[in-house]
Parts: structure tokens; C-alpha cells; sequence
């Protein structure tokens, strides 16, 4: 919520006290909300994230963070339709913080040009998110979700396929599985055929998880992973470097409403305790306990929160 309106009601709230004062009245019955001295005792903040299992798992790590380190009550909204929708949620003072991706913000939301350096990127985020939206960048929580390259291990032997480099050079044999958005956005598949001459032998469009069931059953030959995908490790599939940095980085990182972080150390201090703590193994393993084993994401979060040593088992 913004901390306009906290004001607002904080401040109408101590009107109606005074007003009833001169009369020479005092308030009479206890509005919810209220303690003793009139105060509102009931502080809220919105989790927001888009719509799939990592972002979801990080939702309520925050989520019970808060709940258990400071005065909040937390409301969530969970699984709204995409980066975009989640940015003018917050914008809007719909939601009060959401979890996103270095690399997506700085394209999607920002409309900034491509970046590789991981540092310039999260600069570049951070300055303009506070600069022109009025929201705060949260350090990385640790992870790297970008895209890498996948194929099976017999593949990779096959083709003796190392690195992207590698991949490119036996693009011609290879059928490519991949998302939709790969190989529509300038920045993936579009680039690699105009960079780097890749020429891949057949392109099929799938759904996210729909790749992973096409690898496995040989349906095509590599696929457009991410860093931290459950499947990735159950497949035992190998990730080729990215020797070319080609790929921009996709670092996990939280945006919280800047006026709210001012006005509260206690959470601000509260939210930083995330900073740095999660590697991508740890990311995928938890990602798996969801997407995999059929763990609740709370109970997942939960765990987490508890080996951090930030909150009591």
C-alpha cells in the first residue's frame, strides 16, 4: 500500500479524536483495526507474483518473512498474468512488492536495450526503476535464471557439444524445441540467426514444460532451458556455456514500493535478509520439490526460511 494512504488514514483517523475531544466527548466503542490510543493497529502489505512455480515459491518466502520479523499482515497476490501486469499492479498501489528477473526488466518493463554485464544491468534497473516509477531494486537474491542450452548427454557426446559455440556450428543437424517467445523476441533465436549464422535443421514452437516431454522422447534435440528448472536435473539433460555471452542475465531480484521502504527500517531490514541467499541449485532443488515431488510451495518456503536459520522451525 502507498504511503500516502497510510498517512491519509492515519491522519483522518486523529481528526475524529480531536473533534470528539472538543466536544468534550471521547470515542465510544473500539473500532477493529484501532488499539487503545486510537492508533491503527492493522498494517498491511501486498506480495504480488506472476503465474509460475519460482516466482510463486519466492512469494511466500517473502511472505512468511514478513509475518514472522515485523508488525504486518500480509495479503497476497499471486499468479497475476505476467511481468508487465505485476509492474503496473505495483505501479498502481495494487501490490506493494513482486519478485522479476534483471534481464526482464530491463527490456520488458524499461524498454532499454540489451545488456550482458550483469552489474550494468542491475544498475541500470535500479536507477531507473527508482528514477522514473518510484520503486526500489532489492540487491540479487542470488540466482541467475537466464536461458542455457540443453541436450541429452548422448547428444552432446554425439555432436561433441560443449559449449554454445559448439551448438551453433552443428545447428544444420540439430532439431530445436523451444518456447515460443525464443523464438519470437530479438534477443534470442531471432539474433542467434542473424549474429551467428545459426541454422537449426527444424524449429518447433512449444509450450514451457511441453519442450522437456519433447526432448525426452526424442521429439527434437535441444532445448531453451532456464537456470533453475526442475526438469533439468530430473532429465539429467547438460547445459552447454554460454562462451559467448550471448544471453543476457536474468538475476532474481525484488521491487518493493520505494515510499514504503523509506518509512519502515524494520521491513527494509527485513526484506534484505533474502539478499544473496539463494544459488540456482538451491532455486532448482526447491523449484523440483514443487514441480517434481508435489510439495506445497508454503511448505517448501517454509523449509527454506527454517535451514536460513531466519525463522524457527
Amino acid at each position: 500500500m502507498k504511503l500516502w494512504k497510510k498517512c491519509l488514514a492515519t491522519g483522518m483517523a486523529a481528526a475524529m479524536v480531536l473533534a470528539l475531544a472538543a466536544c468534550g466527548g471521547e470515542p465510544s466503542n473500539q473500532e477493529d483495526g484501532q488499539d487503545q490510543g486510537g492508533a491503527t493497529a492493522d498494517k498491511t502489505i501486498t506480495v504480488g507474483t506472476s503465474n509460475f512455480t519460482e516466482v510463486i515459491i519466492l512469494g511466500e518466502i517473502y511472505t512468511q518473512l514478513i509475518e514472522a520479523k515485523t508488525d504486518y499482515n500480509v495479503d497476497q497476490k499471486f499468479s497475476l498474468a505476467g511481468a508487465a501486469v505485476c509492474f503496473d499492479a505495483l505501479e498502481n498501489g495494487e501490490i506493494d512488492m513482486f519478485v522479476e528477473y534483471t534481464g526482464t526488466a530491463l527490456m520488458n518493463l524499461l524498454a532499454q536495450p540489451m545488456a550482458s554485464d550483469k552489474d550494468e544491468v542491475w544498475n541500470t534497473v535500479s536507477e531507473l526503476m527508482e528514477k522514473d516509477h518510484g520503486i526500489a531494486t532489492s540487491n540479487p537474491l542470488g540466482f541467475n535464471n537466464t536461458y542455457v542450452m540443453s541436450v541429452k548427454p548422448e547428444t552432446a557426446e554425439q555432436y561433441n557439444l560443449k559449449t554454445l559455440s559448439d551448438l551453433i556450428e552443428k545447428s544444420p543437424e540439430l532439431n530445436l524445441g523451444c518456447t515460443v517467445e525464443f523464438i519470437q523476441r530479438e534477443d534470442c533465436l531471432p539474433l542467434l540467426e542473424s549474429k551467428y549464422d545459426a541454422s537449426f535443421k527444424d524449429v518447433s514452437g512449444l509450450d514451457a514444460s511441453l519442450r522437456y516431454d519433447a526432448i525426452e522422447a526424442g521429439e527434437v534435440d535441444v532445448v531453451d532451458a532456464f537456470a533453475t528448472d526442475a526438469l533439468l536435473s530430473k532429465l539429467g539433460l547438460t547445459m552447454l556455456e554460454d562462451d559467448l555471452n550471448f544471453f543476457p542475465p536474468y538475476y532474481a531480484v525484488n521491487f518493493v514500493d520505494k515510499e514504503l521502504l523509506d518509512s519502515d527500517p524494520q521491513l527494509a531490514e527485513t526484506l534484505a535478509l533474502l539478499d544473496g541467499t539463494i544459488d540456482e541449485e538451491k532455486m532448482a532443488a526447491m523449484n523440483a520439490q514443487v514441480d517434481v515431488d508435489g510439495m506445497d510451495a508454503k511448505d517448501v518456503a517454509h523449509d527454506f526460511l527454517v535451514e536460513q536459520g531466519l525463522i524457527e522451525g
